[in-house]
């Protein structure tokens, strides 16, 4: 998402919602962890996507 807001693109919260974290069909669920590149450390986590308004989305409680 940051990525295609960098290049210009409008992403509303709205567009968000209706794509899905994780695939559903035929997964791993937590993904696939090769056991070879446990010395790699991760990127950091970063959650905020601060290029999408959220102002007009009501949260679940």
């Amino acid at each position: 998402m940051r990525q295609l807001a960098a290049e210009g693109r409008q992403i509303t919260a709205g567009q968000l919602g209706q794509i899905a974290p994780y695939l559903r069909a035929r997964i791993s669920r937590f993904g696939a962890y090769a056991t070879d590149e446990l010395r790699h450390r991760p990127d950091p986590f970063d959650p905020p996507l601060k290029e999408v308004d959220f102002t007009d989305v009501e949260l679940a409680a």
